[in-house]
């Protein structure tokens, strides 16, 4: 701070917490700084403000009260047309350079006038400056005459005075700007410039920080408008510091060059493969329902946020987003087809994988099989072998002698024969004979039948040489001595 006791303004961030705002603070004989305006700049999220510098200065109290803003656009350098250029770039021509403008305007309201603030280079110091000017007559006198009514206003008049203020480097390692009014041209002919009065520093920019009003000289200016001058001298305090002492890159909001196209860029999520999830996962319980009578969609036209381009650089965003759309599309096409082919060659995998388990697992069942036939086979084999019929003993003859008599033991029982299977040896040895009247001629012979209940024996041997005994189904057992 120069003084206390002169009009100092200073730059702090604003009250509602929001970064591109700010508010302006005043302070003169010592007291407290209290808000005297409110600087805003537009959003740099919104499209409407790229690659372009705009601020606004209004009241603090009502914000409705606008009293000046500037926009500035700067211009661009010109694209390189080298195929080596390009080709680095990933086929797109590199971006357009923003270039600092020598010249911006200020735009007054009520009364409205455009201040124009042109840039230079001083002589003697060969330091930067920016020279303005503003009209002494800023309203227009009050008259009953309607011919005066219907003249244009003393700021845009030419036949008005004006009164020239530059702004300047206070040296060339300083970073101090001062605020003079230029001195008039004593001469009556405005011949030489020798004999002009010296120049009436009205403020100064301090550290970029603060800007102080010397009060005592502005009193000097001849001017109807010195809230006018007022509002002047800050806005161009203001576009000093942040346009040309600032990062022209983020002053006006130019966005960031995006990475080549060529490579190194992040794969977005495949649209394809999220597109089939969605369809995978929704299942038809899910569904939405459908009305059951359905109206034709609404045409409903939106606003297109984005201006259309008006510079260079925008043209040059546009070219380079559709640049890398495209080129993302192919991309995830690439993709889409090698994620196909890769899902395809592992289902074919998988299903010979399977195959050929199959068959192996086939050649282990035929063995297997073929291993629990043939032991079925030798089981068949030794169980036949196991079970096959014997040929029954023959009986012991008994030597012992038997004195309590003679002994007949029972023979098995065996199935009747139909005739005696031991012929007699003699005569005398034959049964009885068949009844004479019996013929085989006649129903006889064989095919008589004794009758029910009563069982036809055969006569016994009188030598007890026959093969059979007395009863049947008996073998006649070996007579023993008596004496031995």
């Amino acid at each position: 701070m120069l003084d206390e006791n002169l009009p100092t303004f200073y730059l702090r961030p604003s009250s509602d917490n929001v970064k591109y705002h700010a508010s302006v603070l005043l302070s003169q004989y010592g007291s407290e700084a209290v808000p005297a305006y409110s600087l805003r700049h537009p959003d740099p999220a919104s499209p409407g403000s790229r690659n372009r510098y705009a601020v606004a200065l209004y009241d603090s109290y009502n914000p409705d009260i606008l009293y000046g803003e500037v926009l500035l656009v700067p211009e661009w350098t010109q694209s390189s047309l080298s195929q080596e250029e390009i080709r680095r770039n990933g086929g797109v021509p590199p971006a357009p350079q923003p270039i600092l403008p020598s010249t911006f305007i200020i735009q007054l309201y009520n009364p409205d006038q455009q201040i124009v603030v042109q840039q230079g280079v001083s002589k003697w110091s060969a330091t930067p400056q920016w020279v303005f000017e503003m009209p002494q007559q800023s309203f227009r006198q009050p008259s009953v005459s309607s011919i005066d009514r219907t003249q244009s206003d003393p700021t845009v008049s030419e036949t008005t005075p004006k009164l020239r203020f530059k702004w300047k480097k206070d040296g060339k390692l300083s970073k101090d700007y001062v605020c003079s009014l230029s001195g008039k041209n004593t001469n009556p002919d405005g011949s030489k410039t020798k004999n002009r009065e010296p120049d009436i520093t009205l403020s100064i920019l301090k550290h970029l920080k603060e800007v102080t009003m010397y009060e005592p000289n502005l009193s000097r200016v001849d001017m109807e408008d010195p809230k006018g001058l007022e509002v002047v001298m800050l806005m161009s305090a203001i576009v000093i510091r942040e346009v040309y002492n600032g990062n022209i890159r983020e002053t006006f909001n130019v966005a960031d060059i995006p990475r080549r196209l060529s490579g190194g860029t992040a794969p977005r999520k495949n649209s394809y493969e999220r597109t089939r999830r969605q369809h995978t996962d929704l299942q038809p319980s899910q569904a939405p329902p459908q009305p059951s009578n359905p109206q034709p969609p609404l045409q409903v036209q939106t606003a297109n946020p984005r201006p259309p381009p008006t510079d260079l650089r925008s043209q040059w965003e546009i070219d380079a987003e559709t640049a890398r759309l495209k080129k993302q599309v192919d991309r995830e096409e690439r993709e889409r087809r090698h994620a196909e082919h890769a899902e395809t060659k592992r289902v074919k995998k998988m299903l010979e994988e399977e195959e050929r388990r199959a068959r192996q697992k086939q050649l282990e069942i035929d063995k297997e099989t073929e291993r629990l036939k043939r032991k079925l086979e030798i089981e068949q084999k030794q169980a036949q072998r196991n079970n096959a019929p014997s040929l029954p003993a023959r009986p012991a003859t008994n030597l012992q002698p038997n004195f309590t008599g003679l002994h007949y033991p029972q023979p098995p029982v065996q199935r009747p024969h139909s005739a005696n299977p031991y012929p007699p040896a003699s005569p005398y040895l034959q049964g009885p004979p068949h009844n004479a009247s019996s013929s085989v001629f006649f129903g006889g012979g064989p095919n008589l039948r004794p009758p029910e209940g009563r069982r036809v024996g055969l006569k016994p041997s009188f030598f007890g040489l026959s093969g059979h005994s007395h009863q049947s189904g008996q073998r006649l057992a070996k007579k023993q001595s008596a004496v031995f």
